[in-house]
């Protein structure tokens, strides 16, 4: 289980790190082209759309790595199963946020699947709202996870390295 988590951590690395390139791209582009006296007016909606899948992405990977939230204040007081009850349960919480992320993402994703992109009416705005239940549900799945890991650690010794 952990090789599949950690391939779809990579798998989320690399789609992020291409959108984050495709957002500088067209940032060039939009820039040379204003310089230049060239409408190039897609450029500014690519850009927005491929920052936020980036985004999205990189928040996903973030959970992945236990990087994004934490009270140091806490967790450096816990040592052991008092350690790994608290990670368990700051995991169980984010899976609360990352489960409504999920559910309400979708909602979007489906309510704006037919809008059409203002320059390329050829895109759907739908693919741009699916990085909200895409980064729901693994982030959901990595919470899952640190949620086990640390469950196994309780219950154990304590003393095990978390994921």
């Amino acid at each position: 289980m952990k090789k599949v988590i950690a391939g779809l951590v990579l798998v989320q690395e690399i789609v992020g790190t291409i959108l984050l390139a495709i957002f500088f791209v067209a940032i060039v582009m939009q820039i040379a082209a204003r310089y230049l006296g060239v409408p190039l007016l897609w450029t500014e909606e690519v850009a927005n759309y491929s920052f936020i899948w980036a985004v999205f992405m990189g928040a996903s990977v973030m959970v992945y790595h236990r990087a994004h939230f934490s009270f140091t204040f806490f967790r450096d007081r816990f040592k052991g199963r008092g350690g790994a009850v608290y990670s368990a349960l700051i995991s169980a919480v984010l899976l609360f946020f990352t489960l409504a992320l999920t559910w309400y993402g979708s909602r979007v994703a489906w309510t704006f699947w037919n809008y059409n992109w203002i320059t390329l009416p050829w895109m759907k705005m739908g693919y741009t709202w699916l990085c909200l239940p895409i980064a729901g549900t693994t982030m959901s799945i990595y919470n899952l996870f640190h949620i086990a890991t640390e469950a196994g650690r309780a219950l154990g010794d304590g003393k095990e390295a978390s994921a």
